[in-house]
């Protein structure tokens, strides 16, 4: 009799088929997929019904940050537990808020790897409630901080944050203006109004504060 159904997510076929190997000398039913798309896990999911994906965060370039998956695996009834070499504490808290049950390194033995999978068949969760507790409280954190240093980006028009950024690629206002089919005079407007919310003196004051606090990456912004 199987411990359970597991499914292996991860573009590092040695380390899955090892950890593979581990699992199923524990009796634990494993399949492994090294995807070349989101498609290709979720179909894994369909076909072999795991009770458990162990789900690595950051999979190759064709498919990015694993993190918007985990919701849909929770919907399809599934537990996930991110098996990572993601050390970045509010990054792994984002995979808790997602639904993540459990958070694994890559860093471990294949043992402690083994014991931590039994424990989240049997229970359901590997993360207490005070290490929940503890990355949730950083992630609240840091988004009351970028929220406090985009305050001032967030007044910007839609227009104004196009402006802002071609300032922020090096682009002159006359640039803009024929890219945009508007008048030099309507441009240096909308400057104008950039500098006026930013609270800033000039155009490379602008830049330099745009830079220093992240943005546009970190807000979101386009």
């Amino acid at each position: 009799m199987t411990r359970g159904r597991l499914l292996v997510v991860d573009d590092h076929e040695l380390l899955a088929q090892s950890l593979a190997w581990s699992l199923r000398a524990e009796t634990f039913d494993v399949t492994v997929v090294v995807p070349a798309s989101a498609e290709d896990i979720y179909r894994a999911v369909h076909e072999t019904a795991p009770d458990v994906v162990l789900l690595d965060l950051e999979l190759h370039a064709g498919i990015g940050d694993a993190l918007p998956m985990i919701g849909p695996l929770r919907e399809r009834g599934t537990l996930v537990v991110m098996l990572t070499g993601v050390t970045d504490r509010v990054r792994l808290a984002e995979c808790l808020e997602a639904g993540a049950v459990g958070l694994l390194s890559k860093a471990v033995s294949f043992d402690e790897l083994v014991d931590a999978v039994r424990e989240v068949v049997e229970l359901g969760s590997l993360v207490s409630a005070h290490r929940r507790a503890d990355l949730m409280a950083e992630l609240r954190a840091q988004r009351r901080d970028l929220t406090r240093r985009f305050a001032a980006f967030e007044r910007l028009t839609p227009r104004e944050q196009e402006v802002l950024l071609a300032l922020l690629q090096g682009r002159s206002a006359e640039v803009i203006a024929k890219e945009a089919y508007v008048s030099i005079a309507t441009v240096r407007s909308q400057i104008r109004a950039v500098l006026q919310k930013l609270d800033v003196n000039s155009q490379l004051a602008a830049v330099a504060l745009a830079h220093a606090s992240g943005w546009p990456a970190a807000s979101g912004a386009r």
